[in-house]
């Protein structure tokens, strides 16, 4: 007994006998015969006309399920294709990219925006420069007094990066998925900046007015100084790094009022109630702002984080890993397959990128 099939679905048919299927063939034919002047005894059962119309009917049906077939292969095997391109994003570095969100709630994508003045708002010029920097320039004429209530938020996604020159002139490096709110003219008592994520500061030196950096966790005071705050909220601990001068690290969420004075070429964590400070190599710290990716016995995590933030990707672990650490360094720009070959040399694992997704696994 035979057993026909839908190409399309791969799901049988009612079986027919040898007998049903000849008689359905025949009645098929009769009708045909009319139309055609075939003679009803060419139909016969015993007719040779019969039996060669009646191979010539399963070998037909045979090549209608085969073209059938192979039709819904090709076109669903392009269709993947089409699908597989469509999802498949290439993983390139991060670039100059940023929104900055002005007191009135006006939102501008400074990656989009020419180069020049972007606004002016109550006599102050927002002006955007040449290589990812915008500039606040204050004309001398301009009334300051009240302007310090008025806040803007410069804001860079995973992927983006920002320099960013204060009206003070102090300079600050924004890293991937990091957020600065500032007031577009600083008070005469205090200089106050909100951070989340990642920047480096250049402060601009005032004896009468301390530049005070505002996260979750702590506040750090300066009066004329260059360091580095890591204060991604999916860190552990908040860690400053001090280039040059002198600055003073305030724990706030805690309740514990802990203070350290740091010393160039030291950097602090708060763990366990107090800070943790120790001497570091501070351009470690700040090779994201030189261009670099520098590993010096890093916690896995801690480094597959610098490395999804910069290039956009989420991270998926596949099985346990334990205390595993890693060292090299290589250049932000790079192709990604580079970096991950740093890691993979370092750690024996396997890295892999698939569509916005980076696999990890034993």
């Amino acid at each position: 007994m035979e057993s026909w099939y839908l190409a399309e679905a791969g799901k049988p048919i009612p079986a027919y006998s040898e007998a049903e299927l000849y008689g359905i063939k025949t009645a098929v034919w009769d009708e045909f015969s009319k139309k055609a002047g075939f003679r009803a005894q060419d139909f016969s059962p015993e007719s040779k006309t019969v039996k060669l119309f009646r191979n010539l009917g399963i070998a037909a049906a045979l090549i209608v399920a085969v073209g059938i077939g192979f039709y819904f292969y090709s076109t669903q095997n392009t269709k993947d294709n089409r699908l597989v391109n469509k999802q498949t994003t290439p993983v390139i570095p991060g670039s100059n990219r940023a929104l900055l969100t002005l007191a009135d709630g006006t939102k501008v994508a400074l990656d989009n925006s020419k180069n020049g003045e972007l606004a002016q708002k109550s006599g102050i010029q927002i002006v955007k420069l040449a290589d990812g920097q915008l500039l606040y320039r204050i004309p001398k004429s301009t009334q300051k007094t009240g302007l310090e209530h008025l806040s803007n938020t410069i804001q860079t996604p995973n992927g983006g990066q920002y320099q960013l020159i204060l009206e003070d002139g102090t300079k600050v490096w924004l890293n991937a998925a990091s957020s600065l709110r500032y007031p577009m003219v600083f008070s005469s008592h205090d200089r106050v900046v909100e951070l989340e994520g990642e920047a480096y500061f250049e402060v601009a030196k005032d004896k009468k007015r301390r530049f005070v950096v505002k996260t979750i966790q702590q506040e750090v005071a300066v009066l004329g100084t260059h360091f580095n705050i890591n204060a991604y909220p999916e860190e552990s601990s908040v860690k400053t790094t001090l280039l040059e001068g002198s600055v003073r690290v305030t724990e706030k969420n805690k309740g514990t009022g802990a203070t350290v004075l740091l010393k160039p070429g030291q950097a602090s964590q708060f763990n366990g109630g107090q800070f943790d400070v120790k001497e570091v190599d501070t351009e470690e710290a700040v090779a994201w702002k030189n261009g670099y990716f520098v590993f010096d016995n890093e916690d896995l995590k801690t480094a597959v984080r610098k490395v999804a933030r910069w290039y956009n990707l989420d991270v998926v672990y596949t099985g346990q890993f334990g205390a595993v650490e890693i060292g090299g360094s290589v250049s932000r720009f790079d192709n990604i397959d580079q970096v991950l070959q740093v890691l993979r040399l370092t750690t024996r694992l396997n890295f892999k990128v698939e569509g916005r997704r980076l696999i990890i696994s034993h």
